[in-house]
């Protein structure tokens, strides 16, 4: 689902600056903004929904056959040990989902691959009792979830997980996740960075943003990145980082960045001197001038920079584009 898309815009190198960006076709990191209402918003980043307006129920079974279910009723019906894959579309947020359905699917779906909720209302999740070595993508959007269970960690062959709800914290069993590949939480309510990821080596892509209308934020970084060597993309939204932390220079695989929306007055050394960075997104970030020019003079990547609202002039943005003459600098539109 997340899969790196071909930097063809960067391939084509340009000297001047740009002022209205086009975003590449593909956005790899969900940002919080970009999932606030609507399934076209949300298929437009791979996230498969149902493609029906009406939405409802949707379920493919163990030859590949997919059936669309009228209502809950019949789909209380079906032989779960038959499914394959199972999605629920509310195309108006708020429309609740028993708790009892999901238990029912979570206990009896053993063959299940893919569960999908989109805007449906989730009291809890339920507890998952048994190991469950099928399910590989758990997508939750927009749920209402503020935590999710411990028993989480019996999902051991998951490798996509996405969520867009107001999760407090993750359990320390979430470290037990070890097959999990892919890890997107959006519109969070983290006081701090959930150190249970550090525990999931194979990590590739790992965004975490926070709720723009929220109080909590995540302030900094454990030192720990050294233990995620296989990160390509990682990205902190929504929060209030200053620094980043010196393990950072461990990501040598580290292909895309995204700090937008922090409280970064320079750019981070750190990322730099990161060579193989290709797409850093650093909208909304309190640019000190000065600190920042000196900062960006360090820079070794070549791809696209994104510096929307930073508050810097028209002036200071083309200075800014002769300094990094071999990178695409995106900045607000300008009179």
């Amino acid at each position: 689902m997340f899969s790196l898309f071909a930097l063809s815009v960067a391939a084509q190198k340009k000297k001047t600056l740009h002022k209205t960006p086009p975003p590449p076709k593909k956005e790899i990191l969900i940002q919080a903004s970009d999932i606030e209402s609507t399934d076209q918003k949300i298929s437009d980043y791979g996230i498969t929904v149902a493609e029906n307006l009406s939405g409802g129920i949707i379920v493919t079974k163990m030859n590949d056959q997919e059936i669309q279910i009228d209502g809950v009723e019949r789909f209380k019906g079906m032989s779960f040990s038959e499914l394959k894959k199972i999605v629920f579309t509310a195309m108006v947020p708020g429309k609740s989902l028993d708790n009892a359905i999901l238990q029912k699917i979570v206990s009896e779906a053993t063959q299940l691959e893919i569960l999908e909720i989109s805007n449906y209302t989730i009291e809890n999740f339920p507890e998952v009792k048994n190991e469950n070595h099928k399910l590989k993508k758990l997508i939750l959007l927009q749920n209402s979830l503020t935590e999710v269970p411990p028993s989480i960690s019996n999902f051991v062959a998951l490798e996509n997980f996405n969520s867009s709800n107001p999760l407090k914290e993750l359990p320390e069993t979430f470290s037990q996740l070890k097959n999990l590949k892919e890890l997107v939480l959006n519109y969070t309510e983290f006081s701090g960075f959930p150190k249970a990821v550090f525990g999931l080596n194979k990590l590739i892509v790992l965004h975490i943003s926070g709720n723009p209308k929220g109080h909590a934020k995540i302030t900094e970084l454990p030192d720990l990145f050294q233990q995620l060597p296989q990160l390509k993309e990682f990205g902190v939204t929504e929060a209030s980082l200053s620094v980043l932390p010196k393990s950072f220079s461990a990501l040598k695989k580290l292909e895309k960045a995204s700090f937008s929306s922090n409280n970064f007055d320079e750019f981070p050394e750190v990322l730099a001197v990161n060579s193989s960075l290709e797409y850093v997104p650093f909208t909304d970030n309190p640019l000190n001038w000065d600190k920042f020019k000196a900062s960006v003079k360090k820079i070794k990547w070549r791809g696209l920079f994104f510096l929307n609202e930073t508050g810097l002039t028209k002036k200071q943005y083309e200075e800014i584009q002769q300094i990094l003459s071999n990178i695409d600098v995106y900045y607000d539109g300008m009179d």
